[in-house]
C-alpha cells in the first residue's frame, strides 16, 4: 500500500510519484481561478449574534418566494455562507440554530443588473424561552452534531461532574477506552488526542496518566473529527479527538469556584477556581484544579499450559492470578495567560499549561500453579509497590494577524513541552514451600527516570481569494527528545545487584516536518474540498545499553478529499477519503520490560515501522439532526500488543508487533431528537465488522467479529431550577488484534439544582449504577490459553457545587466563529 522514500541513502524522493497530487491540486486550483471572471448570480452573507461574534453551523435555507425550501448549507467557522451559481429569480433566506429566534429576510431578487446581493452580518436574536441570560448550562446542547465532527460541550453536561477527561472519554458516542486507557473510534484504534488543538507527543499509557489526572471541571468541550482536513496532523488513523479546556471571553472581571467529593471503593474529591479579566485590548486568565482519586481494582488471569505447547485436549497445568491493587491519584492542573491585542489587526498571546501528579500502583497478587489434577506445584504472593511522579509543562507564544479583508488571516505559534515522569517500584515475591522445593524469596526494585521535550513551530495562512474559493495552508515542525532510563536491581546476599538482563537505557529522538495545501470550491449544487499533506519523518532510536542504533527517514504524502452536496432545505451529503499514518510512539519502541509479577511482563519492539490507512466515508444529514455514515477503512501493518508464551518458565509476556493488515467496515447512525419541551435525546448506534491479518511475525492468522455499540444520552428540564440527565452504552463482542472482548454496558444517572439566581448549581452524579464496567478478555493463539478480567473501580457517587462570580451577564457564550482561530492562536479554549 505504500513505500518508504530512503533519504538516508542519499537518494531523492521519486519526483514522478508526486506528479499526480501537484496536477491534480494545479487542475483544481485553475479551474476555480474562473470564478474570478465569472457572473452567475449568487447569494452571501454572515449570520452573528447580537454582539457581533460569528454563529458556526447556523442552518441557512434558501427558499423560493413562496417559502418553499430550494437547498440548505450551513455557516462556516466565521459564521459565513453562501448561495453560488443561482438562477435570475426571486428568492428568500430563512436562518435557524438552537436557543435564537428564527430569521426570514425579505424577498431578494436576482436579476441581470443585480446578480450579487452581499446580504452582510444578520443578527440572530435569542429565544427568551429557551435562553436563561446567566445559566451557561442551557445555552448549548450537549453534543451538536455537524457533517464533519461531533462537539460535546462537557460544561453543559451534568454528568461531568468530579469525572476526569479520560472517563468524559469512555461516555462519548463511539469512543471506546479499554482497562489500560487505549482509545479507539467507532471500534478503530490509532486515535490522536490534542488539548488545544495541540498535539501532546505522549505515550499511551502517559497520555492516560495525564488524562486521568486531568478535572473535568478544566474541560469545555471535546471535538471528536472521524476525517480531519490536511490541516490537521496525518497522525491518527481513527482519526481526531480534540479536548479543549476551558477560557472565559467575557469582558471586565469574572471568575468561578467548584468543589467535589464522593467515593466508589474509595474517597474521591477536589476544587478548583478560574480567574478571567478583559478589556479592550487586554485579556488576562488562569485557572486551578486538584485532583484526588482513590481506587481499587482486581484483575484475574487464568493461563492454560500445555504438552508441546499445542492448545489442543487437555492442558497440563493451570496457572490462576489474582491481583487487588490500591491506587491513589494526585493531580494539580493549572493554565494562566494573557492576550494583548496590539491594534486592531495584531494579536499577541502567551499562555502556561501544567500538569503535576503523583500516582501509586500499590497491588497483592497471588499465583496459584496446578497440574491437571490440581495439585499445586507452586504457590506465590507477590507485592508490586509502584510509585510514579509527573510534570507536564507546556509553554506558548502564539501571534494572530487580521488583514483588512476579512477573511484573510495569519497566525504563528511556538510551544515548548517538558514532561518528566519517574517510576520507583518494589517487587517482592515469596514462594512457599511445597514436596519438591523450599521456601523462598526474590526481592527486586526499578527505578525509571523517563524525559520527554518537544518543540512544535507552525504558521497557518487562511484567505478567500473569490467568492466561490477558500484557500488554507501552513508549514509545521516538532522535535521530540525522549530520554529512558530503565534501572532493575535484585537483592542478592543482603546486597542489591544490577541486573543487565532487564535494564535498559533508551534514547529516541523524532522529527516532523510537514506541509499542507487546502483548497474549497463552491459549485452550484456542491462543495468541493481538496487536501495535500507533506510529512518527512526523521527517527533515531539509541539503545545505549547495548549499543544498538536504528534509524529511519521517510517521506510520505497525505491526500485528503471531501465533496459536500446539498438537496434540498433538509439533506446534506458529505463523500470523503483520507489518507492517515500512526507512527509507533517511542514508549512502544523501548525494549524495556515492565513486570506485573515475576511470570507476567510487558516490553518494547524496536523494530516497528509506521502503520498506514486509506479511509473513506460518506455521510447523510437529514434536517441538521440526524446523522448516517458508511466507512471502509484498510490499515497495513497495524500495530497491535500480541501476546507470548514461555512454557518452559510458566512466564506470559505482551509486546506489540506489526499486523498484515486490519480492515474495518461499518455503518452508524446518530439522531438528535427532542421528545418532548422537557425531554431531548442524543443516540448513537454503530455496527462494525473487524477483520485482523497476521503477518510474518505473528504469524499468519485471521481474526474477525461483527460488532456494535450504542450510546444514548438524554437531558432533561424539571422545573424550578431542577435538571437532569441519564447516559447508558452498550459495547458488543469485539476483537483486539489477536484477542476477544467480551460485551459489557453502564447507566450514569446526574441530578442539578441551580441555586442563587442561577449563579451556582449543586450536581449530584451516579456513575456505572450497576457496576457493569467489566473487562473480560480471552486470547487462543498459538500455545497462548488466556483468560482475563479486570474488575475496575466505575461505581460512585459524586456531589459537587459550583459558583460563578463577577460579570455574568453576558455569559451566553456560544461557539464564536473565530474559535477555531482562538483555540490556535490565544491558547485554546
Amino acid at each position: 500500500m505504500y513505500k518508504f522514500i530512503s533519504l538516508a541513502s542519499g537518494k531523492k524522493p521519486d519526483v514522478s510519484k508526486l506528479l499526480p497530487y501537484i496536477f491534480l491540486l494545479l487542475l483544481c486550483f485553475l479551474t476555480s481561478n474562473k470564478v474570478f471572471a465569472q457572473s452567475d448570480p449568487a447569494i452571501n452573507g454572515t449570520v452573528v449574534m447580537e454582539n457581533g461574534s460569528p454563529v458556526e453551523f447556523a442552518s441557512v435555507a434558501l427558499q423560493n418566494e413562496e417559502g418553499k425550501g430550494i437547498k440548505g448549507t450551513l455557516t462556516d467557522s466565521l459564521g459565513r455562507f453562501s448561495f453560488p451559481a443561482l438562477q435570475h429569480g426571486k428568492y428568500r433566506i430563512k436562518i435557524s440554530n438552537m436557543g435564537y429566534i428564527t430569521h426570514h429576510t425579505n424577498i431578494i431578487q436576482l436579476t441581470a443588473q443585480r446578480s450579487m446581493v452581499i446580504l452582510g452580518k444578520l443578527k440572530l436574536m435569542e429565544d427568551a424561552q429557551t435562553l436563561n441570560s446567566v445559566n451557561i448550562s442551557v445555552q448549548k446542547k450537549v453534543i451538536e452534531q455537524s457533517i464533519d465532527k461531533m462537539t460535546i460541550n462537557v460544561e453543559n453536561s451534568i454528568l461531568s461532574a468530579g469525572n476526569t477527561a479520560l472517563e468524559l472519554l469512555q461516555r462519548a458516542p463511539g469512543i471506546k477506552v479499554d482497562d489500560e486507557g487505549k482509545i479507539s473510534l467507532k471500534g478503530r484504534t490509532g486515535v490522536n488526542v490534542m488539548i488545544n488543538g495541540k498535539l501532546t507527543y505522549l505515550s499511551p499509557a502517559e497520555l492516560a496518566v495525564l488524562l486521568k489526572g486531568t478535572n473535568s471541571a478544566s474541560v469545555s468541550k471535546i471535538e471528536i473529527m472521524a476525517n480531519p482536513s490536511a490541516k490537521y496532523d496525518a497522525a491518527g488513523n481513527a482519526g481526531i479527538i480534540n479536548i479543549v479546556m476551558k477560557k472565559s471571553q467575557m469582558k471586565g472581571l469574572n471568575g468561578s469556584v467548584s468543589i467535589n467529593g464522593g467515593a466508589g471503593r474509595k474517597a474521591r474529591y477536589g476544587s478548583g477556581f478560574s480567574l478571567n479579566y478583559k478589556n479592550a485590548g487586554v485579556n488576562v486568565f488562569g485557572s486551578y484544579n486538584y485532583t484526588y482519586r482513590g481506587e481499587t481494582e482486581y484483575l484475574d488471569f487464568s493461563r492454560r499450559f500445555y504438552t508441546n505447547g499445542i492448545v489442543t485436549g487437555n492442558y497440563d497445568r493451570i496457572s490462576n492470578q489474582h491481583t487487588e491493587t490500591n491506587e491513589p491519584l494526585n493531580t494539580n492542573n493549572f493554565r494562566a495567560g494573557m492576550d494583548v491585542d496590539i491594534d486592531q489587526k495584531n494579536t499577541l498571546g502567551f499562555l502556561i499549561n501544567g500538569n503535576i501528579g503523583k500516582y501509586l500502583h500499590d497491588s497483592k497478587t497471588s499465583n496459584i500453579l496446578q497440574n491437571q489434577s490440581g495439585v499445586i506445584q507452586s504457590e506465590m504472593a507477590t507485592t508490586n509497590y509502584d510509585q510514579q511522579n509527573w510534570s507536564n509543562i507546556t509553554y506558548n507564544l502564539n501571534y494572530l494577524r487580521k488583514f483588512k479583508k476579512e477573511a484573510r488571516t495569519l497566525s504563528a505559534d511556538v510551544d515548548f513541552a517538558g514532561n518528566s515522569f519517574t517510576s520507583k517500584l518494589n517487587l517482592d515475591t515469596y514462594t512457599a514451600p511445597n514436596a519438591s522445593t523450599p521456601a523462598k524469596t526474590s526481592n527486586r526494585k526499578g527505578y525509571v527516570p523517563a524525559k520527554t521535550d518537544v518543540y512544535v513551530a507552525k504558521v497557518d495562512y487562511s484567505d478567500q481569494p473569490g467568492k466561490a474559493i477558500k484557500i488554507d495552508g501552513g508549514i509545521k515542525s516538532a522535535f521530540i527528545n525522549a530520554d529512558n532510563n530503565l534501572l532493575y536491581q535484585n537483592l542478592a546476599d543482603g546486597a542489591w545487584v544490577y541486573d543487565p538482563s532487564s535494564s535498559n537505557y533508551f534514547k529516541y529522538e523524532e522529527q516532523i516536518h510537514a506541509a499542507y495545501l487546502n483548497l474549497n470550491r463552491e459549485f452550484k449544487t456542491f462543495t468541493v474540498q481538496l487536501g495535500l499533506r507533506g510529512e518527512y519523518t526523521h527517527t533515531l532510536g539509541n539503545q545505549v545499553t547495548t549499543g544498538a542504533v536504528l534509524k529511519r527517514n521517510y517521506f510520505q504524502l497525505f491526500p485528503n478529499v471531501a465533496l459536500n452536496k446539498t438537496a434540498g432545505e433538509n439533506n446534506q451529503f458529505q463523500l470523503a477519503y483520507s489518507r492517515r499514518i500512526q507512527r509507533p510512539d517511542y514508549g512502544d519502541l523501548n525494549p524495556f520490560r515492565v513486570f506485573r509479577d515475576p511470570l507476567l511482563y510487558y516490553e518494547g519492539n524496536p523494530y516497528l515501522t509506521p502503520e498506514l490507512t486509506q479511509n473513506i466515508v460518506l455521510s447523510h444529514v437529514f434536517k441538521a439532526k440526524y446523522t448516517t455514515a458508511l466507512n471502509y477503512s484498510r490499515t497495513t501493518g497495524v500495530i497491535t500488543w500480541v501476546t507470548g508464551q514461555i512454557d518452559t518458565l510458566n512466564t506470559t509476556y505482551e509486546r506489540p508487533q506489526n499486523l498484515k493488515s486490519l480492515v474495518n467496515y461499518g455503518i452508524s447512525f446518530t439522531g438528535q431528537t427532542n421528545y418532548f419541551n422537557w425531554w431531548t435525546a442524543t443516540n448513537f448506534a454503530n455496527i462494525y465488522n473487524h477483520v485482523y491479518r497476521g503477518g510474518d511475525e505473528s504469524g499468519a492468522f485471521k481474526n474477525s467479529q461483527v460488532s456494535f455499540t450504542i450510546n444514548t444520552q438524554n437531558s432533561f428540564k424539571l422545573g424550578s431550577g431542577y435538571s437532569a440527565e441519564l447516559n447508558a452504552y452498550f459495547n458488543s463482542k469485539s476483537v483486539y488484534g489477536i484477542s476477544t472482548e467480551k460485551a459489557y454496558h453502564s447507566v450514569s444517572a446526574a441530578f442539578q439544582k441551580n441555586l442563587f439566581k442561577d449563579k451556582a448549581n449543586l450536581k449530584m452524579l451516579v456513575n456505572d449504577i450497576f457496576q457493569s464496567s467489566q473487562y473480560k478478555q480471552f486470547t487462543r493463539y498459538q500455545n497462548i490459553d488466556m483468560n482475563s478480567h479486570v474488575n475496575v473501580d466505575g461505581r460512585r457517587v459524586m456531589l459537587s457545587f459550583s459558583y460563578r462570580f463577577g460579570n455574568t451577564f453576558n455569559i451566553k457564550e456560544r461557539k464564536n466563529g473565530d474559535d477555531d482561530i482562538q483555540n490556535r492562536i490565544k491558547g485554546g479554549g
